[in-house]
């Protein structure tokens, strides 16, 4: 199991407004024709709700880690024994906090969840949303190593550094959900890219489709290997598919084993 490859599924959903019955039920339509051996299936950011900048209707919609939508997703991930990502809009118990989260559930219902660190000040979101205290998690899944971001943490290499320790990578795979418009595709995409080549890692950018009153969302759904190679990629709302292979990814790391030479930091809150 710890070399065997990991097939990788990303969903760009067409996210309905603020109706997570309406999206959720949407999941459960485009998994019933998901490819069998699939093992992770990424979702886009806040796909059960999309970006709300009514504080009312937050305050409305947003859920706890107990809520309908993470419950709705565990009992979809143990059926079809795949793992599930994405983001959701999320609350603290008082309802006085509110969270754009990520969130990593495993087919035996184990949910792993980080806020999203970096809010994007150009909209709404840094005023509406806290941003998150922790970094990124790292999740051992089917013998490899998957880390969680969300959309605008990509922008920061700090962030997303795969920091070396002993001599191995943090990580092995970078998901990324996403609402990243077309206005600021190439930027999506030239950040991927270096982000896979710096961190010689597999990255996962599971964006929307459709439009919003933000923009346009379609084609920048994909997957870059850890050379920065595009490996799959979505025009419209069509799962991309793709496979994380261990054995190429460990011949990169040793022939060029770059994270021995990078920098150590740490990160204030």
């Amino acid at each position: 199991m710890i070399n065997a490859p990991l097939n990788l599924a990303a969903l760009p959903l067409d996210i309905q407004f603020a109706d997570p019955a309406a999206n959720l039920a949407a999941i459960e339509e485009a998994i019933a024709d998901l490819r069998p051996e699939t093992d992770l299936l990424v979702l886009p950011e806040l796909f059960s709700t999309g970006f709300i900048s009514d504080p009312i209707v937050i305050r409305q919609l947003a859920e706890s880690d107990q809520g309908l939508t993470l419950t709705s997703l565990r009992k979809i991930a143990a059926d079809k024994k795949i793992a599930i990502a994405g983001s959701y809009l999320s609350c603290n118990s008082e309802k006085s906090e509110f969270y754009n989260r990520g969130f990593f559930i495993e087919p035996n219902g184990e949910t792993t969840c980080v806020n999203k660190r970096h809010l994007f000040h150009v909209s709404p979101e840094a005023e509406l949303l806290t941003e998150g205290k922790t970094t990124y998690p790292v999740i051992r899944y089917r013998g490899w190593n998957i880390a969680l971001g969300i959309c605008y943490d990509l922008r920061f290499p700090v962030w997303c550094r795969n920091i070396t320790t002993r001599g191995r990578s943090a990580y092995d795979i970078f998901l990324l959900p996403a609402n990243w418009p077309q206005a600021r595709a190439l930027a999506l995409e030239t950040l991927a890219k270096a982000r896979a080549i710096e961190n010689q890692a597999y990255y996962v950018v599971a964006n929307r489709s459709g439009s919003d009153e933000f923009g346009e969302y379609d084609g920048l759904t994909f997957i870059e290997d850890y050379i920065g190679t595009r490996i799959a990629q979505s025009e419209t709302a069509e799962i991309a598919y793709a496979t994380a292979d261990r054995e190429g990814l460990e011949k990169l790391r040793q022939y060029m084993p770059a994270g021995l030479d990078s920098d150590t930091f740490s990160i204030k809150y």
